[in-house]
C-alpha cells in the first residue's frame, strides 16, 4: 500500500499552528487597543463641564404658585378668593386658553369622586384642560 503525501510539507522552518494564530491575533489586539485610546482621549478632550447651579437656603422653594380656583376640603369652591357656586363656574370663569389655563388647588381631604365631579362640570363650563397643582410631601 502506498503512504498519502501530507498537503503541506512539513519543515524545520515551518512555524507551528500556535504561532500562527498568535501571528494573526496580534494586528486586531492592536486595532482594540488603538480604538480603546481614541475614545478616551476623545471623551476626556470633549467632556462638557456641567453648569454649577445656584444656591438655595434650603434647597426648596417656599413660594406658592398663584391658584385660579381653590377647592376646600368640604368642598366649598373659591374662585380668587372669593366663595363661589359650583353653577356659576360656567359664568365666572374666564375664556379657555390653551397657553393659560385654569391653576385648581384642591385640598388634600377632598374625594377622589368629588374631584372627578368637579373636573366634569369644569369640562362642561368650557375649561377641558387645567393645572393640578400639588403640594410636595415633607
Amino acid at each position: 500500500m502506498k503512504q498519502q503525501q501530507p498537503f503541506f510539507p512539513e519543515s524545520d522552518n515551518d512555524p507551528s499552528l500556535t504561532e500562527k494564530l498568535e501571528e494573526g491575533l496580534l494586528p486586531l489586539i492592536n486595532v482594540v487597543f488603538l480604538l480603546l485610546l481614541f475614545f478616551l482621549i476623545v471623551g476626556i478632550v470633549l467632556q462638557d463641564q456641567l453648569p454649577a447651579l445656584p444656591d438655595t437656603a434650603n434647597g426648596r422653594d417656599e413660594r406658592r404658585p398663584d391658584m385660579d380656583l381653590v377647592v376646600e376640603a368640604d368642598g366649598n369652591l373659591r374662585f380668587e378668593g372669593s366663595p363661589i357656586e359650583r353653577s356659576a363656574l360656567g359664568e365666572k370663569l374666564p375664556e379657555y386658553d390653551e397657553s393659560d389655563r385654569l391653576r385648581l388647588g384642591v385640598d388634600e381631604q377632598l374625594s377622589m369622586s368629588e374631584l372627578e365631579s368637579l373636573f366634569q362640570t369644569l369640562d362642561e363650563a368650557g375649561h377641558p384642560q387645567v393645572i393640578l397643582l400639588t403640594d410636595p410631601g415633607q
